[in-house]
């Protein structure tokens, strides 16, 4: 059951479907919307979900004016994740100052959220080259004094703190962990208010962020778990190979080249074997001819054209290449990953293409999980049966960690 005519709305629409057993949305609510917005118009959907947003923000402040703590959190949470998607679809450069102004109110109805836990959250700052990354502890609610085994939970392309938190970090939190919420160069507010781009070295992020939390009152600094998701499935191994101080990995999903995915892509438009020899350098004729099959395809002008060039630090396809040529895992990194790592993948995901090839190059401990059609889990990160996929991988961490 499609809620919108036009392909890109129908995916930022699957977000909110995998975020409704947390708190993200409902069907109902989505169709209502969608009545309002007319097919592919991208204006009107900004508009309608931000109004959308407003009003919830609304509704939560007067729930917590009125002592309704339960209903208050609840729907700062919901306002935040349609503040995000009402953002989504104006990626790209140069930076819209409405995505500026949504990620403010994003950012506010998700601190008004965490303020309001039963174990409010405590804001990071983490030292990071001449910045800071930022992110959130959020304790446990029924153990918020214990010492615990803590998720880092990270992101990938296009997703923040709120969305991590919604499709990974609420599931967790009803279990016995803490989890921190961070997001890096590339991603948030790095990207978005301070023009950071992704860095292919994850490593060089994530070590600092170890290096924050190890020292808090709380943490189980043995008992460390790295869990990312969509790009984050390349990130995670990446990370496994330098940092050495994660009980355990989760790649979701595991992602062996990102350069080759866009390559094998590039073939299917035309890139030919002569053509292909000279990579990462792109014949100027392939590359205007793809650019022009990547703008007729709305999800595809999307996620690699606004997205990936924005995110990436990419002004050309050229460039965009150049870069993610960089974003592959070698044997001699794989051989570096010792410790042990659960690696997913869904069947209709185009992401997962090289997760067996992955899996297969892994020589330490290792997990292999794979959700399907007959699940209703076959799409990117299982998002139309997330409450799947995060039973399952917290299954696997509570038998990594002993949670």
């Amino acid at each position: 059951m499609a809620i919108f005519d036009d392909p890109l709305h129908e995916t930022f629409a699957e977000w909110h479907l995998g975020f409704a057993p947390y708190g993200g949305g409902d069907v109902g609510e989505l169709q209502a919307l969608a009545a309002q917005i007319g097919p592919g118009d991208d204006a009107a959907f900004h508009e309608v979900f931000t109004r959308h947003a407003d009003h919830l923000a609304a509704e939560a402040a007067d729930a917590e004016a009125a002592g309704h703590r339960a209903s208050a959190r609840a729907t700062y949470l919901r306002a935040a994740a349609y503040y995000g998607s009402a953002g989504r679809v104006l990626f790209g450069t140069p930076v819209d100052a409405r995505l500026v102004d949504g990620f403010g109110r994003q950012s506010d109805a998700f601190a008004r959220h965490l303020a309001l836990l039963d174990a409010p959250a405590e804001p990071l700052a983490i030292p990071y080259e001449s910045t800071h990354l930022p992110g959130w502890l959020v304790r446990n609610p029924r153990r918020p004094d214990a010492e615990l085994p803590t998720v880092v939970v990270g992101g990938g392309w296009d997703s923040t703190c709120v969305d991590n938190y919604l499709g990974i970090g609420v599931a967790t939190l009803e279990r016995d962990y803490h989890i921190v919420l961070v997001d890096g160069p590339g991603q948030g507010k790095l990207l978005i208010e301070e023009g950071l781009p992704l860095r292919h070295d994850w490593e060089a992020v994530i070590t600092p962020v170890v290096d924050h939390i190890v020292g808090i009152d709380g943490v189980d600094a043995d008992r460390l778990v790295y869990q990312p998701w969509s790009l984050g499935g390349y990130m995670v191994v990446r990370v496994g190979a330098f940092e050495h101080r994660f009980a355990a990995l989760v790649a979701d999903p595991g992602q062996l080249s990102v350069g080759g995915k866009l390559v094998a892509g590039f073939r299917m438009m035309g890139l030919t074997p002569e053509q292909e020899t000279h990579l990462p350098e792109l014949d100027p004729d392939f590359a205007d001819g793809a650019m022009q099959i990547i703008q007729s395809d709305r999800n595809l002008d999307w996620s690699l054209h606004k997205r990936a060039f924005w995110t990436n630090g990419a002004s050309t396809l050229q460039e965009l290449v150049t870069e993610l040529s960089r974003w592959t895992l070698t044997p001699e990194l794989l051989a570096q990953v010792t410790t042990p790592i659960l690696v997913a993948s869904a069947e209709n995901d185009r992401a997962s293409t090289d997760t067996d090839a992955l899996f297969a190059g892994l020589p330490g401990p290792k997990t292999r999980m794979h959700f399907t059609a007959a699940e209703g889990a076959d799409m990117h990160c299982e998002m139309l049966n997330r409450s799947l996929a995060n039973r399952r991988f917290l299954d696997w961490i509570d038998d990594q960690v002993g949670a």
